[in-house]
């Protein structure tokens, strides 16, 4: 024999052995059926990540160290971020001059001498460590030419 249904089933539907819901209501005369309670799933899990405890952190390390930082002085105005005491903090310190307009009519550009050209100025990295140099000197005993070869590489693969 199954148990009756709750009381807040309509007084028809009490003693019913359908127990497909877990109440039914009678709204105007039409039966309404109440499902049973569903475990969440998905994203409204309540272990969902969308539903987890955040970090603390507002924004990512690098965020933080790649951000427009303000120069700070002691004119700034009301941005002027809170920091512990230092006597020689730059919030309390007075505002420097960064940039200097140049003069009119003035070049800053210095092209420098044209005579001589850089040799090396099209060189790449291996070519600039890769010295051909005369390895042999004037000798063809071994030793001394395996102790060039080795001095030659420690001096230029750094």
């Amino acid at each position: 024999m199954e148990a009756p249904r709750a009381a807040t089933s309509s007084p028809f539907f009490n003693n019913t052995r359908v127990r497909t819901c877990q109440t039914v209501r009678t709204s105007n005369g039409v039966p309404l059926a109440i499902a049973f309670p569903q475990k969440k799933t998905g994203y409204k899990a309540a272990n969902s990540w969308v539903n987890q405890r955040r970090s603390s952190e507002t924004c990512s390390s690098a965020a933080a160290t790649y951000k427009p930082v303000p120069v700070m002085h002691a004119g700034m105005g009301q941005k002027k971020p809170l920091m512990p005491y230092s006597p020689f903090a730059y919030r309390s310190r007075l505002p420097t001059t960064d940039f200097v307009a140049p003069y009119k009519n003035s070049s800053s550009v210095e092209i420098g001498d044209r005579s001589q050209p850089l040799k090396d100025h099209f060189k790449t990295t291996t070519g600039s460590y890769m010295v051909a140099t005369d390895l042999g000197g004037f000798t063809a005993n071994q030793g001394i030419v395996a102790r060039r070869t080795h001095w030659h590489k420690s001096h230029t693969n750094n």
